[in-house]
């Protein structure tokens, strides 16, 4: 006999004692029966077989008032016996639809929400990797005051103003610790002749071959509006000068190269992010190494050995760093 079997309650006696015409303990047994099928640990075989035979021959039975019982403990139930849900259709109480099992997505939601759930590392490591195409839950987690600036970098793109200059500060904290190494010149200068040019598939393709990054990297940005601001981390890691990516969100796109306010945005963006804490930044956001691929071997940013160009070699060859006058803000 299984473990199972054994375990199942003796019905028996109930069943003999729901024949006694002198007796009406019908709706208490079936009441107390429905408890014991609830509280099963395990609903096998033997224990669904049970349950169905004594509850559709009582159902039929008993009366409204404890019909209503039975099927406000059963509700929400998936493992009910279609007998017995057919039996309760039968007397005008049908039972809900069996809950479908919770998904992982709606577990993690759920957890997102409940501000007194303590989220741990793990946890929070795939709340973020779910969030990062999900705008709702990015923007139940941003909303958490106990989740540092820090460990909210890869929703960088999902944040305000406000919350960004944050988690760039906390980001920038630690970025100087870690070397980087510049990107080669010939790509600054590949991606300003495909802007030149306005073929945008090709500076794509140029910009995230350049940096080692996936070839989808620019649907991390699920708003079309934060696209440029993911770009602009991009061209601060390979290493354009300011003058150039002026250039680039002049001419790639003339949406955005008709607003000047749009532009300025972008140029401050640009400006105000060190190329550390830019490659940082966009580490977290696409989930992935940047810059894995780029520049070959380490050359160091700071020592007696890194090479230091001349103030004249930085300037030769290059556009200058000040912004058009028509992007200059005037009082």
């Amino acid at each position: 006999m299984s473990s199972s079997v054994a375990g199942a309650p003796d019905l028996s006696g109930l069943i003999e004692l729901s024949r006694d015409p002198a007796l009406d303990l019908k709706p208490m047994i079936l009441r107390v029966q429905t408890d014991l099928f609830l509280t099963a640990p395990v609903h096998d075989r033997a224990i669904l077989q049970a349950f169905e035979s004594l509850a559709a021959g009582l159902i039929p039975t008993v009366d409204e008032d404890t019909l209503r019982i039975v099927v406000e403990k059963l509700n929400g139930c998936p493992d009910v016996p279609e007998g017995v849900r057919g039996a309760l259709a039968a007397r005008g109480f049908p039972l809900a639809p069996p809950r479908e099992p919770e998904t992982e997505a709606e577990t993690d939601r759920a957890i997102a929400e409940n501000p007194g759930a303590l989220i741990g590392t793990r946890v929070l490591e795939r709340l973020l990797a779910r969030a990062r195409t999900d705008a709702d839950l990015a923007g139940i987690l941003l909303g958490r005051p106990d989740i540092p600036p820090a460990d909210l970098a890869p929703l960088w793109l999902f944040a305000g103003p406000e919350q960004r200059r944050a988690i760039t500060e906390a980001v920038e904290a630690t970025a100087g610790l870690r070397p980087c190494p510049p990107a080669p010149r010939a790509l600054a200068t590949s991606l300003v002749e495909h802007s030149h040019s306005r073929d945008v598939q090709a500076f794509v393709t140029a910009l995230g071959n350049g940096l080692g990054l996936p070839p989808n990297y620019l649907s991390a940005a699920v708003d079309p509006a934060a696209r440029y601001d993911l770009l602009t981390l991009a061209l601060r890691v390979a290493d354009l000068r300011e003058g150039e990516a002026v250039f680039v969100f002049l001419t790639l796109n003339d949406n955005v190269a008709r607003s000047v306010d749009r532009v300025f945005s972008l140029v401050t963006l640009f400006r105000e992010t060190s190329r550390a804490t830019a490659r940082d930044l966009l580490c977290a956001i696409l989930g992935v190494p940047v810059m894995e691929r780029a520049g070959g071997g380490h050359q160091p940013l700071h020592g007696p050995e890194a090479k230091r160009p001349s103030p004249a070699a930085s300037e030769r060859g290059g556009f200058r760093t000040v912004l058009p006058t028509r992007l200059r803000r005037t009082s």
